[in-house]
């Protein structure tokens, strides 16, 4: 319980300082969040060891960073819709036998996901300051 709820806590977290910083006006801020946490399993994978896992991790990773650019490029939700589904991802990697992630990961990975995708979905960047809504 304890990773879940320090997900959330960060998720928390991250979204108060994203606003304090204005760094939550700039449209890839959510984008490269997903990124970043859709990586994390190739991380893992060569830890564990296995190219194999590596190769899958790495595609899963890659269907992510598509739903990212997407997002960027069209409607911010589609990054929301994508942080809760890898919020989602997680719960099922977790119960995999062969997830090459930490035990404690996927319960924080979900808490965090879940805030952060919540957030992004009612999230309006405002434009820089010259730059055309």
């Amino acid at each position: 319980m304890l990773p879940f709820l320090a997900g959330i806590a960060f998720g928390l977290l991250a979204i108060v300082l994203l606003r304090l910083s204005g760094m939550s006006r700039d449209r890839a801020t959510g984008p490269v969040m997903l990124v970043a946490i859709a990586l994390f399993y190739p991380v893992f994978a060569v830890d564990h060891g296995g190219f194999p896992a590596f190769v899958v991790q790495a595609m899963i990773a890659a269907l992510f960073t598509a739903v990212a650019i997407l997002g960027y490029r069209t409607r911010l939700a589609w990054v929301g819709v994508g942080m809760i589904a890898h919020g989602l991802f997680d719960a099922v990697a977790h119960t995999a036998l062969n997830s090459p992630a930490p035990g404690w990961w996927g319960p924080f990975c979900i808490g965090i996901d879940v805030v952060l995708g919540l957030w992004l979905l009612t999230l309006r960047p405002e434009p820089v300051r010259g730059e055309a809504r």
